[in-house]
């Protein structure tokens, strides 16, 4: 067999190419699940969401809200803005290895801590006089704690 030294180097640009490998994910889940999710304001799916993705760094995650049939809202929508930060792997030079020449697949999961989506069920407000007698309440501790700390006479020198 005559190898021609361009099939060569074709034959060796594709078998590096294919070797090394890393694949990004981003697990998010929310309580109650099935809720919208949107990431940089673009819609990804419903939670639970495995979604992959490209770069490291901040993201803006907004889940919700979520409708019933009728499409009154049950629960309304969260937002949180996390930053994925890389990992020592992904460093220059070292992800050239781990990109390009590493025969194995590494897996990068990140799984944000559950969104708890707050219910749209608005409790009632407290009455005006409750409210007067808690920031009454609040302030005589406050006066209290700060009389506490006031030395009874000035030391003297």
């Amino acid at each position: 067999m005559n190898w021609k030294p361009t099939t060569a180097v074709l034959a060796v640009g594709i078998a590096l190419a294919t070797l090394g490998c890393v694949e990004r994910k981003m697990l998010i889940r929310s309580d109650p699940s099935g809720a919208p999710v949107w990431i940089d304001e673009k819609y990804a799916g419903e939670t639970p969401l495995d979604r992959s993705f490209t770069f490291y760094g901040e993201r803006r995650i907004r889940i919700g809200p979520v409708r019933d049939k009728s499409g009154k809202v049950e629960y309304r929508e969260v937002e949180r803005v996390v930053n994925v930060e890389a990992p020592a792997y992904e460093a220059f030079p070292i992800d050239f290895f781990y990109e390009v020449l590493y025969p194995l697949t590494l897996t990068d999961a990140r799984e944000f801590p559950l969104f708890k989506l707050p219910s749209a069920v608005e409790t009632p407000p407290q009455p005006v006089a409750a409210q007067v007698e808690e920031i009454r309440r609040e302030a005589k501790e406050f006066r209290d704690k700060a009389l506490r700390t006031i030395p009874e006479e000035a030391p003297v020198p």
